[in-house]
């Protein structure tokens, strides 16, 4: 639904031509591999990517996309607009994060910024703490946004390169940051503090184990 909604969008910006669109990191780079031999990947000069997909989420995603778009200007779009995630979209090296709130005039405002070479980020980048104290390390965030997902620990463990006794601190210590004592609670807590998006529809069982 909202994806159809920011197509609608987007394409009343004079700027914008033809428009692709695609499910997962994956599907995106695929269009690369179609693209005209003589555009090649540069003929893409926007790329708005949301952070939770299957597969790969977003920040993850980057270095394909890329390698797949160079010539691109990549923007996040989510429905959160905390400061950590927008401190890590600019640590990635987006372009600019949108909120999935934001009016269509503050968007095509954006896309007009963007493609002219100017940054676009919805709130500063500040390098505070997180809301109530919460510090998460880079890889705890990365098991969380894998927690939010719904994926085990076992599932998160092949996908960090990780082993599930260092997936289990991680867990533990996240538990910790966010006063909770299990995984629904601690997603609850994550999702009121802006720090993952949406809630899956099965969040997994609910020890750290």
């Amino acid at each position: 639904m909202f994806r159809t909604g920011l197509r609608l969008i987007v394409q009343e910006h004079p700027e914008v031509g033809a428009i692709s669109e695609a499910g997962s990191i994956a599907e995106a780079c695929a269009l690369a591999q179609r693209a005209p031999a003589s555009g090649g990947g540069g003929a893409v000069d926007l790329v708005l990517l949301d952070i939770m997909l299957p597969g790969m989420n977003g920040f993850d995603g980057m270095p394909s996309l890329r390698k797949a778009f160079p010539q691109a200007r990549i923007v996040f779009v989510s429905a959160s607009v905390a400061p950590d995630g927008v401190r890590e979209a600019r640590a990635r090296g987006a372009d600019g994060f949108l909120s999935k709130s934001a009016s269509g005039n503050d968007i095509l405002q954006a896309i007009g910024a963007v493609l002219a070479g100017q940054p676009c980020f919805a709130v500063p980048a500040s390098s505070g703490p997180l809301p109530d104290g919460v510090a998460l390390t880079p890889r705890q965030r990365d098991v969380l946004r894998l927690l939010s997902a719904g994926k085990p620990n076992k599932v998160i463990a092949r996908q960090l390169d990780l082993s599930e006794s260092t997936v289990r601190g991680h867990v533990t210590a996240i538990f910790a940051q966010l006063g909770v004592d299990n995984r629904s609670a601690a997603l609850l807590r994550a999702q009121h503090l802006g720090l993952v998006d949406v809630l899956p529809a099965y969040a997994g069982p609910a020890s750290a184990a």
